[in-house]
């Protein structure tokens, strides 16, 4: 790949392009796979520069100011091709964004999110939703979640915000869309996939039904360290984690040790296990009553608990289908396994039945 297209995809992407080199950037990115991944990964190391603090770094100024320092530059005497002065003022201008990030992102914390994702849909406990978002992506958000986004979201970027469970369907464009989460991001180079990450539980799970995402966030057992794993069509991310504990902290996912990593495949028939619930389907295959009671108080707006704490590792497989009282599900639980119920209200509790 030649420097001068380089210089002229990092114009494109931090808006110093005119008319004509964007029209140029455009057919560059579309002319190759080579092209297309510079794309991407300088528009995702631009947008992450200025991702937290939006107004905080002029990027029209900034890039001016590399570029004067580039152009009056000399090396043994000779004078240098505008193309490589471009190309060392870009690459001084990228290495201090990517820095700039990294900094950012160790001072800021998930309340000071609030400004920069200036658009919410917040759906409660006991519903589902479904909506379009402005670059036509069409998104069915489960209960109990949140999808945050800028006003000026499709324009120039499409990032979103999830605290939950969501089903996207990502219409095509040249702008990569990514799905920040507490402590995943996940960026689509496919069209249909689902990401559950809600911020109070011990697990995540991202499963493609349609192309590919890569994700991004801590990915190992043994290692600290930010990692990148691509989920291609019918397989599903499960990382689930133990809570740290100590005197002064226990906190859920954020201090906690990851203990299970995993990609597997998936067959058409268990996708519904997955993206079910967007029809209104429940499916549990293999879950424990631990994992079971949490999906419920989302779906049907209760609180549950569990007086016997064996009762919290019983395992079960079975489905629920347009069942939208606690109650008849419960009645099936109770027909199947053993355990039974009361019910006060909005709490529920489980308890082990009385031979």
């Amino acid at each position: 790949m030649k420097e001068i297209d380089k210089v002229l995809i990092t114009k494109y992407v931090t808006r110093q392009a005119n008319e004509e080199e964007i029209a140029m950037a455009k057919h560059l990115i579309g002319s190759s796979e080579v092209h297309e991944e510079f794309y991407l990964q300088t528009y995702e190391t631009w947008q992450r520069s200025i991702y937290y603090k939006i107004g905080f770094i002029d990027s029209e100024r900034a890039y001016t100011e590399f570029l004067n320092k580039a152009l009056e530059q000399k090396v043994n005497k000779s004078v240098i091709p505008l193309w490589k002065k471009l190309s060392i003022a870009v690459s001084v201008l990228l290495i201090c964004a990517i820095g700039f990030y990294f900094s950012i992102v160790q001072k800021n914390q998930l309340s000071n999110l609030n400004h920069v994702y200036s658009s919410e849909f917040r759906v409660p406990k006991g519903s589902t939703r479904r909506v379009v978002l402005p670059d036509g992506t069409k998104v069915t958000i489960n209960a109990g979640s949140s999808l945050k986004f800028q006003e000026d979201f499709g324009q120039s970027s499409r990032t979103v915000y999830l605290d939950g469970e969501a089903y996207f369907d990502i219409s095509k464009s040249t702008i990569p869309f990514i799905v920040n989460t507490q402590n995943y991001t996940i960026r689509d180079i496919g069209t249909i996939f689902n990401v559950k990450a809600y911020a109070n539980d011990l697990s995540f799970e991202t499963t493609v039904i349609e192309g590919e995402v890569q994700v991004e966030g801590k990915l190992a057992i043994d290692s600290d360290k930010s990692q990148v794993i691509s989920v291609k069509q019918q397989q599903v991310l499960k990382l689930n984690y133990a809570p740290v504990i100590n005197s002064i902290i226990q906190s859920p996912k954020d201090f906690s040790e990851i203990v299970e990593v995993k990609v597997q495949k998936i067959n058409p028939s268990q996708v519904e296990v997955y993206t079910g619930w967007t029809e209104d389907l429940l499916v549990f295959e293999g879950k424990t009553f631990q994992e079971i009671i949490k999906i419920m108080e989302r779906r049907y707006d209760v609180d549950i608990i569990i007086d016997d704490l064996k009762l919290k590792n019983y395992v079960y497989t079975g489905s629920f289908k347009n069942i939208d009282n606690v109650e008849k599900a419960l009645k099936i639980l109770k027909e199947t396994t053993d355990i039974d119920y009361e019910k006060y209200g909005r709490t529920i509790t489980i308890k082990k039945q009385n031979n």
